[in-house]
Parts: C-alpha cells; sequence; structure tokens
C-alpha cells in the first residue's frame, strides 16, 4: 500500500509541510509496511494550470509525468490544506486541475485543515463540494482541522491545542488505510475511457 501526502501551501518552511511530515510519523506508527510519497507543492514548483503551456516547460515535459506516476501508483491520499482568508488554498484546487488524468479516481482521500488562528472549517467544505467531480477522488468522511497550528506538537501541545486531537488524528488515520485497502478492488471496474468527467 502506498499513501500521498500532499502539502498544499504557497509557502517555504510552512506548517503544511510540517504537518505532513508529523502525519506521515503518525502512519508509519500504525503500519510500518506503507509506502509514502510526499508532494510539497511549493517545493515542487507545480505552476497554476492554464490553457496555455508556454510557461514553466520543464514541469510540463517532464516534472509533471513524474509526480502524476507517483500519484496514479498511490492507494490513498492526505491532502494538507491551510486556509487562506477563509478559503482553501489556491494550490488544494490546483493540484486536481493539474492532475486530471485518473491519479486520484476513486481512491480514498483525508482532508486536514489548518488554520493559524480559530478558523479551518471552510476549506473542508470547499473541497468536498467542488473538488471531486471529475477526480472522483473518494473523501471520507472524517476530517482533521487543526486551529491554532504553530502550538500544534505531537504529546506536547501548546494550550490551545485540545488534548484529544492526537487521538482524532490516529483514528482519521487508521480509517484512511483501510479506506485504501478496501477500495483497491473497485480499481478493477473503473471505465475511465466513458466516464472520466462527472455529470
Amino acid at each position: 500500500m502506498k499513501i500521498s501526502i500532499i502539502s498544499t501551501s504557497h509557502r517555504k518552511n510552512s506548517e503544511s509541510f510540517r504537518i505532513a511530515r508529523i502525519l506521515k510519523k503518525e502512519i508509519v506508527k500504525i503500519n510500518n509496511k506503507i509506502d509514502f510519497y510526499n508532494l510539497d507543492m511549493f517545493e515542487n514548483k507545480v505552476p497554476f494550470w492554464t490553457s496555455e503551456r508556454s510557461e514553466d516547460n520543464k514541469f510540463w515535459d517532464k516534472e509533471i509525468k513524474k509526480i502524476s506516476s507517483e500519484l496514479f501508483s498511490s492507494d490513498g491520499f492526505i491532502i494538507v490544506v491551510p486556509e487562506y482568508g477563509g478559503m482553501a488554498s489556491p494550490n488544494s484546487k490546483n493540484l486536481f486541475l493539474i492532475f486530471n488524468n485518473g491519479e486520484f479516481f476513486h481512491k480514498p482521500g483525508l482532508i486536514v485543515s489548518i488554520s493559524s488562528g480559530n478558523g479551518g472549517a471552510y476549506p473542508i467544505s470547499e473541497l468536498r463540494s467542488s473538488s471531486y467531480k471529475n477526480s472522483h477522488i473518494t473523501w471520507i468522511p472524517e476530517n482533521i482541522i487543526i486551529r491554532n497550528v504553530q502550538q500544534y506538537s505531537p504529546g506536547n501541545h501548546g494550550d490551545l491545542i485540545p488534548n484529544w486531537l492526537d487521538s482524532r488524528i490516529n483514528y482519521s488515520c487508521n480509517l484512511l488505510i483501510k479506506y485504501s485497502e478496501y477500495l483497491m478492488p473497485i480499481q478493477k471496474l473503473i471505465n475511465r475511457k466513458d466516464f472520466s468527467n462527472g455529470m
């Protein structure tokens, strides 16, 4: 089994990237035989989607194929999304525009929303309502919101982090692993030739 953990921040050394590394460690504790692909959309310089591909030729000619291959071979996804002005980060929406060739088809995804304050709910609502149509990603019912994210450190939180958050993360990661396992047979039924887009 392989899980891709994707940080959708636009910032260098972002909290999203830090949380992505923490989540990887959590999954390793659950099952150390799982393979990983970590995608930091800032570090990998994933450009914004456009119908004109005259810029960032290196990405379109080479890098997109490597990333797409890693996503295709993944069985489940964790998408770490920072809240920007009460919205999902542009990178989180761009992810599903760039990689729209079946990489996410009928594979489970866990949304992890982070906020520097007390927000974090809106990115979840936004991604659940629009990102699945053509990507066919299967968001699991659980999600995680990490508020006051700068204070989050497993086992040694700041005062604004609830004590139960570590248990909630463990629970959600366990579920994602099981969804990834049980949805594998679905891949044999997929007909992208006739039904590549949602209605």
